[in-house]
């Protein structure tokens, strides 16, 4: 009897053992991959306001909502590479993203419009008060389901674009 209750106390142990071990096997599997997945953020980029010639000047290279898609993000994403991101797997091209300040998107450039036209960017509707650089998933600014989005401006359509989103204190 006794070495019946010993085997049984040692199949105990070995299954008790084992359901620990396969009971930690899928929270091992969801650490290793929980930072894999940070979701994306949306990022438009649109030219409503430069719609025709400026009195002396050309027509605006394009017109409308050229690029209107998510982006996944990562530990190193911010505001800025998610619209770098977006715009160059588009197929387009930009300037400055990488200095901070975007000056050209698919041909659309800063002054094209006018002396104070240019790109103006808005986080979830509202009007930064830092540079898209400093919006990162490192230090929480720009999380999953933001909204980017780039707007080229026309010097006389700046107060009405200016108007129509709220400036982030």
């Amino acid at each position: 009897m006794t070495n019946v209750k010993k085997f049984t106390a040692k199949v105990t142990a070995l299954l008790l053992a084992l359901s620990l071990a396969l009971l930690s096997v899928p929270q091992v599997s969801f650490t290793v991959f929980a930072d894999d997945d940070l979701g994306s953020v949306r990022v438009i980029v649109e030219n409503t306001t430069f719609t025709e010639a400026v009195s002396g000047g050309n027509a605006p290279a394009w017109t409308g909502t050229k690029i209107d898609k998510w982006v996944s993000l990562d530990k190193t994403s911010s505001a800025m590479t998610c619209i770098k991101d977006a715009i160059e797997s588009s197929g387009f091209t930009q300037k400055g993203a990488d200095d901070g300040y975007i000056s050209e998107i698919a041909g659309l450039a800063a002054f094209d419009g006018g002396s104070m036209s240019g790109w103006m960017g808005t986080l979830n509707d509202w009007f930064t008060n830092e540079g898209f650089t400093a919006y990162t998933v490192a230090n929480g600014k720009l999380v999953s389901g933001d909204e980017i989005r780039m707007t080229g401006v026309q010097t006389s359509a700046v107060n009405g674009a200016a108007r129509t989103h709220r400036l982030k204190r």
